[in-house]
């Protein structure tokens, strides 16, 4: 098969967090004008990063849009016959409303890809010293986006020899031919040992921050850690969420936990997010509309008991429930999910006092659980249990005993209950259920068995060669 996908020229989105580029046609920069200087490399570096955090990407579907919804969190009710969301939370991936989504985020990932291969492809030959930085930060977010295609459209690491998706390690116009499951992954975690190498010998470009706003080598650690843990290699995983942990991050405790998100970047327990001042647009019409609409996600309804709310008492009460769901009577009393809403910037579109508007893409708690899930694969279940309780009680929880995770099965069912509760609206949860291959209760009570077809998507019709059926 043959990525069809034609790479345009690199798309410099002028509004990024940082850096403008005066260019003569919008859209479209030269290589000469955007790396004459140290500068273009920088601003088209901030470019690609304001791509990522696009609604079509990151910025939505990502993070609590489509990725979210496929994971079963929402339902909506609204209305009579179906719409591309109700056919999106039925996984009916074929439907063509649905593929053009799909189809979107393909699109959209790769042009991303494209504009980190354009910079990367023109480091060579100029020695400007912001250059270093600036190769390991584009390495890594090649491999990060990678990543996530190869963990929507292909199969897991128990199929190595499965064919998935191209991977494009350089700005071209001819096509890349797709790769194996472990030709993707040995791509990814080169760049990212790259990246790894290269942003830890690199200082920080004065000027921006904050530092989480952009790939750092503690981000470069925690993809390797997150690319070698859905790979199964325990030993690896764990070596680089120690390193990406050794930051100067901390878990946010007790009842700031509430206030900790809202549509913000989670400061200190950060290590990689984006900027994406316009967020709150989706955020307030998809999760937090002033009425019923369509369009509206409204939360499953037993999300008391993936929280556990039955075994709450005044000194374990979980603040992450607390900061994510709220209840509203329209015409019918509906749950939403107030995580990521802010009001007062809704209202005044005033950003509090150090606070970044975008969405976390990576933060310390997965590098806990990535480190207790290494543990207990080496037989270390004291060691599993600490790492779990350094979540679990910075969340308003009791520690959890060892009888709670004495066999392998009560240890899993812990720990994807842990991903539920700590990234509900951050894009995770989909990819948790896919790595242990399990089945999805859906809303009214559907049930998706596990399966290829509810866990592999399939690529834009572009990718498959002429007169080739899609399994």
């Amino acid at each position: 098969m043959v990525n069809r996908y034609i790479y345009g020229f690199i798309a410099v989105i002028l509004t990024s967090a940082c850096g403008f580029l005066d260019i003569d046609t919008p859209g479209i920069v030269s290589n000469d004008k955007m790396f004459e200087n140290g500068q273009g490399f920088i601003d088209a570096m901030d470019g690609v990063y304001a791509s990522m955090a696009d609604d079509g990407l990151y910025g939505k579907e990502l993070s609590f849009g489509f990725i979210d919804e496929i994971a079963q969190l929402y339902f909506n009710d609204y209305g009579e016959g179906e719409t591309t969301l109700t056919k999106s939370i039925d996984l009916k991936y074929r439907d063509a409303d649905v593929r053009a989504r799909i189809d979107a985020i393909w699109s959209g990932a790769y042009n991303v890809i494209s504009s980190a291969n354009s910079i990367i492809d023109n480091v060579s030959g100029h020695s400007y010293p912001e250059l270093p930085r600036i190769e390991g930060e584009a390495l890594a977010v090649r491999a990060m986006v990678h990543f996530d295609m190869l963990r929507l459209f292909a199969h897991g690491a128990e199929r190595p020899d499965a064919e998935a998706i191209p991977y494009a390690d350089h700005f071209s116009i001819t096509p890349f031919r797709r790769l194996t499951v472990k030709g993707v992954y040995d791509r990814i975690t080169n760049d990212l040992e790259r990246s790894y190498k290269l942003l830890s010998e690199s200082p920080e470009i004065s000027g921006r921050k904050p530092s989480y706003v952009y790939m750092s080598k503690y981000a470069a650690a925690a993809l390797l850690a997150r690319v070698h843990n859905w790979a199964g290699n325990h030993e690896e995983a764990a070596k680089y969420a120690a390193l990406a942990l050794e930051g100067d991050f901390q878990f946010t405790r007790d009842e700031q936990v509430k206030s900790l998100f809202k549509g913000y970047l989670a400061d200190r327990e950060c290590i990689f997010g984006l900027h994406a001042p316009n967020m709150y647009l989706d955020v307030r019409s998809c999760l937090y509309p002033t009425r019923l609409t369509e369009s509206m996600l409204m939360v499953r309804d037993n999300y008391q008991s993936l929280f556990e709310v039955s075994t709450f008492t005044s000194t374990n009460n979980d603040y992450r429930y607390q900061a994510c769901f709220a209840k509203r009577t329209w015409t019918k009393s509906v749950t939403l999910c107030v995580k990521l809403y802010d009001k007062n910037y809704d209202e005044d579109q005033i950003v509090p006092t150090g606070r970044i508007p975008g969405p976390n893409l990576i933060r310390i708690p997965e590098m806990y659980y990535i480190l207790a899930e290494s543990a207990y694969a080496s037989a270390d279940r004291e060691k599993a249990l600490e790492y779990l309780n350094a979540v679990v009680t910075a969340r308003g929880l009791l520690p959890l005993s060892a009888g709670d995770i004495d066999t392998e099965a009560k240890f899993r069912r812990k720990l994807v209950g842990e991903y539920i509760k700590e990234y509900w609206g951050e894009g995770q949860i989909f990819f948790i259920y896919k790595r242990f291959n399990m089945d999805m209760d859906g809303v009214n009570s559907k049930h998706f068995t596990a399966s290829d077809e509810v866990y592999v998507l399939q690529l834009p019709e572009s990718e498959y060669e002429n007169g080739e059926e899609r399994k």
